[in-house]
């Protein structure tokens, strides 16, 4: 066991499985007296949502992540490039960082994960990062990242700071325009990344209104419906109570009637007694 193989192993997790892991890999290396070892994984830090993506995408999909860094290698070397050249590698670049990002998107989905607006900008940030400086790469290519990466744009390149040209002489000419060419190119390509989210985060605020109007809907169908239950129920209940008086009524009428039977059959069975009693006093000596 030494650092890389845990590091590789820990940010290759899931960041909410990250902590317990990192955890048992420095007992494990308390346990065999590596004391060193274990003060290394210790520092070894929780990546976030975006960074454990961006260490993902590098995992998971290098052979289309190293055509974004060989364009970055060649944009920091690159010396001196026309309008038309700079138009063309922002073109390619920005192909490169929307095709990576569907991949994200594909990770993530594939993790269980929504991939929210800060999330997608912070790994696409970090691939502009390592677009625009040597550094970033690296970082990016180790796939251990903790957190995402930022950029403020190409920097001028090693040959030109180091030419140092005199004002008035052509190659100073060159640079000024080279570098003029590629800060309008990047800042183009930004503005064109700017309204790209813009567009993206109207579409979702359109689709999260279509959402909420579908809930609505439902809502009002769901009312409409319980109205209509409960108009049911009202007119079933009315139909029972209708029903229920009916049939005490027919109860009452026939409870009197069976009394009137009775009273009838009392009062004619006190008759025949009376009818009985003065016949047998008529035929007494």
């Amino acid at each position: 066991m030494d650092i890389n193989s845990v590091a590789d192993e820990l940010y290759s997790l899931p960041p909410e499985e990250f902590t317990a892991a990192r955890n048992a890999r420095e007992k494990e290396a308390k346990a065999i007296g590596d004391k060193q070892l274990a003060a290394a994984i210790h520092h070894l830090g929780k990546p976030s949502t975006a960074a454990w993506l961006a260490n993902q995408l590098v995992r998971e999909h290098s052979d289309e992540v190293q055509p974004l860094l060989d364009l970055g290698a060649a944009l920091r070397e690159a010396t001196a490039l026309n309008g038309d050249q700079l138009r063309e590698l922002g073109k390619r670049q920005h192909q490169l960082v929307n095709a990576l990002m569907l991949q994200v998107k594909a990770l993530a989905n594939a993790a269980g994960r929504k991939v929210s607006q800060d999330t997608a900008r912070g790994v696409e940030d970090t691939l502009h990062a390592a677009l625009a400086d040597e550094g970033a790469a690296e970082q990016l290519s180790a796939g251990r990242l903790t957190d995402t990466l930022q950029s403020t744009g190409f920097p001028p390149t090693e040959s030109t700071k180091s030419a140092k040209p005199s004002p008035d002489s052509p190659s100073a000419d060159t640079a000024k325009s080279s570098s003029a060419e590629r800060r309008r190119a990047d800042q183009g390509y930004r503005a064109e990344r700017d309204e790209q989210r813009a567009r993206a985060d109207a579409h979702e605020a359109a689709d999260s209104q279509k959402r909420a109007e579908a809930v609505a809907d439902r809502a009002e169908t769901a009312v409409r419906d319980a109205a209509s239950l409960i108009n049911r129920l009202r007119a079933e209940l009315d139909k029972a109570e209708v029903e229920r008086s009916r049939r005490e009524q027919e109860h009452r009428e026939s409870q009197s009637g069976d009394l009137d039977r009775a009273n009838r059959a009392l009062r004619e069975a006190s008759r025949r007694s009376e009818d009985a009693m003065q016949r047998r006093q008529g035929s007494s000596p």
